[in-house]
């Protein structure tokens, strides 16, 4: 199982392959902010890959509308396959 790794708060979590960032988060109990329950419409779980990019999932036509960073995805709408490692601002 790929490993999720959240820098800046000590924490990992394994969880099975395509699941997504904020399950992954949700899951270790890291506070991630998404007041849409994880149907990318708030763009409230930007999350910024600081390794394992191509170990997630192309990002999703909402991912390609938003006004995101390079290297920040929707955690919502990230699946993971392999490892990597996230983080925000605001952690």
């Amino acid at each position: 199982m790929p490993r999720v790794t959240f820098q800046r708060r000590d924490r990992s979590e394994e969880i099975e392959s395509g699941g997504s960032l904020l399950r992954a988060a949700e899951t270790a109990g890291v506070p991630l902010a998404s007041s849409c329950r994880g149907r990318g419409v708030c763009d409230a779980c930007r999350v910024s890959v600081v390794v394992g990019e191509e170990n997630l999932s192309a990002p999703s036509a909402r991912e390609e509308t938003a006004a995101l960073e390079p290297r920040e995805r929707l955690a919502c709408q990230a699946y993971v396959r392999g490892p990597v490692t996230i983080t925000t601002a605001y952690w």
